[in-house]
């Protein structure tokens, strides 16, 4: 059975983006709700968080977390490493007779009655391999697709970045009519002063170690407060400890409570073994954990795992 095949055959699909969305989940979400469309059965799209304001030009963005059905037929996660990060909506893969998960993870662990997941660049990637030849992507569809390829490859930069996605690209913008140039200046050209600010502050607060082998940004409850900014305000912000020349590994920091959630990045380094030791989760180049300490242990405890796998 491919993912056509469960969406054509449902009554209603409910599809989940993970917690704290990126332009991946959201992309691929929103694309399986255009097909859903073209094909006539209702598609409800969830969140256990706000869609960031980046992302809401994105084509039905306005209907995310808007309606829900006590029960569906079909329930597809999206860019979910785990059944966790589907947040508070994780009880609807388990309780739906049919459910789908669809990503690239190499921590998945296979959680839905259907799993399409491989490695790749993005969920959006693999996505469209599914829908390429079923004739019922459209721009609309496109322009979704085309969001996670980019964001998940840092706009084509990233190490994930090969052959294939490039051929996926140009079949979007060839074939559907997607135009890069209008999309660049939404994701990337598009921030609001305080994010600027908030730029600003991260690269302020940036602390080097292992002879300025790992940069390590720090953003504060109190500098969210004191900038109008929120966590979804974040995202992107470790890009910028790569972009140093002597940076192996980047680490970014944000206070959550009493804890804090990271996001590891490197130019070689398995940072998916680092988040691991916290329970987290990756891939090799680009991961992610919480930690739940006060600021300076959970630096040092971060070190720490950063240092077993140099």
């Amino acid at each position: 059975m491919t993912i056509i095949d469960s969406l054509r055959t449902a009554a209603r699909v409910l599809v989940v983006s993970h917690i704290r969305p990126d332009g991946d989940t959201l992309g691929a979400a929103l694309a399986v709700k255009a097909v859903c469309d073209r094909l006539h059965v209702p598609c409800d799209v969830v969140c256990d968080d706000e869609v960031p304001a980046t992302y809401r030009f994105l084509p039905g963005a306005e209907t995310i977390n808007t309606h829900l059905e006590k029960k569906y037929p079909l329930c597809v996660a999206v860019d979910c490493g785990d059944i966790f990060r589907m947040g508070k909506f994780r009880g609807y893969i388990e309780s739906s007779a049919d459910s789908v998960n669809i990503d690239h993870h190499k921590t998945n662990d296979s959680y839905a009655k259907h799993n399409y997941v491989r490695s790749a660049s993005s969920t959006c990637e693999i996505l469209y391999g599914q829908l390429e030849k079923s004739g019922l992507l459209d721009e609309v569809s496109a322009v979704c697709l085309y969001c996670g390829l980019s964001t998940d490859t840092g706009n084509f930069m990233h190490s994930n970045t090969d052959a294939h996605v490039f051929k996926v690209a140009a079949d979007l913008v060839e074939k559907y009519g997607v135009v890069p140039n209008a999309l660049v200046n939404k994701l990337y050209r598009s921030k609001p002063y305080h994010r600027l600010r908030l730029i600003a502050r991260a690269i302020e607060s940036m602390r080097f170690f292992e002879h300025n082998a790992v940069c390590m940004i720090s953003v504060q409850q109190s500098d969210l407060d004191e900038l109008g900014c929120a966590l979804s305000d974040t995202e992107g912000l470790i890009d910028y400890a790569m972009d140093l020349g002597t940076t192996e590994i980047g680490i970014c920091m944000t206070e959550q409570g009493n804890q804090y959630k990271v996001s590891l990045r490197s130019k070689g380094f398995d940072v998916a073994a680092v988040a691991a030791q916290f329970g987290g989760g990756g891939h090799t180049a680009a991961a992610g954990c919480i930690v739940k300490d006060s600021y300076e242990n959970a630096v040092e405890r971060l070190l720490g795992a950063v240092r077993n796998v140099r």
